[in-house]
């Protein structure tokens, strides 16, 4: 009787030792398993950290600058306004050696009475020895179209304006801007008169950075000289909408 007790010890210790065995080896199993999976999840995890990596890389130099090429048909509106303007301007007579403020007056009323906005040489503010020249905003001419620009510009819808910049020499800058989406781009043509007539000196195009329209009607143009290799602000314009 004895002997079977002590049997059935035995063979219980012997049980208890597989179970003990068999659950350590489950354990093992499952501690292999769980470490396996942890790693694949760690290298899917490196691997898609990689991928986004490379992507915002990628789009990094996606977004390089390429500079603006001004369009042939572009090039032909430009030089069709040009033109425009020298036949409007053709019998005003102006001393190119010497262009007085009753000339600048002259052109100034003339092509406005043909419809075009026309922004003055703005007058030279108060400045000291030590700071720069600045100009105030410029009188312009017909800024009810101006503002009706701003306001389509900002709504996204697609929309031109041609405006004339004067000069001290009797010359302009053709400013044309065209939207679209929201997006300002344009075409700005540098124009003197010799010889009694109208030429293009310069012709950019441009890409606008801000268009802004305050209280005060000043709509502030910013712009960017987007037929260089590289990006670069080329100025800020002023246009007092009368």
């Amino acid at each position: 009787m004895g002997l079977f007790i002590r049997i059935l010890k035995g063979q219980k210790n012997m049980w208890s030792e597989k179970q003990r065995k068999y659950q350590k080896n489950i354990c093992s199993k499952l501690m292999l398993a769980i470490l396996l999976l942890a790693s694949v999840i760690t290298l899917t995890a490196c691997r898609s950290s990689n991928i986004k990596e490379t992507t915002k890389q990628t789009d990094h130099k996606t977004k390089k600058w390429e500079p603006l090429v001004i369009t042939k048909r572009e090039k032909a509106q430009a030089q069709k306004e040009v033109k425009q303007i020298s036949d409007i301007c053709q019998n005003i007579k102006i001393n190119e050696n010497k262009v007085t403020k009753k000339d600048l007056q002259t052109l100034y009323d003339t092509l406005t009475s043909k419809g075009y906005p026309v922004a003055q040489i703005g007058e030279e503010k108060h400045s000291t020895k030590n700071a720069p020249v600045k100009f105030k905003p410029s009188k312009t001419s017909h800024g009810e179209k101006l503002k009706t620009f701003y306001e389509k510009t900002k709504a996204g819808k697609p929309t031109t304006i041609t405006l004339l910049q004067q000069n001290s020499s009797g010359g302009f800058a053709n400013i044309r801007l065209q939207s679209n989406n929201g997006k300002t781009e344009g075409i700005l043509t540098t124009i003197y008169k010799e010889d009694g007539k109208f030429s293009v000196s310069e012709m950019v195009k441009y890409q606008v950075k801000k268009l802004e329209l305050n209280e005060k009607n000043i709509m502030t143009l910013e712009f960017y000289l987007s037929d260089q290799a590289e990006l670069q602000t080329d100025g800020t314009m002023e246009f007092q909408c009368n």
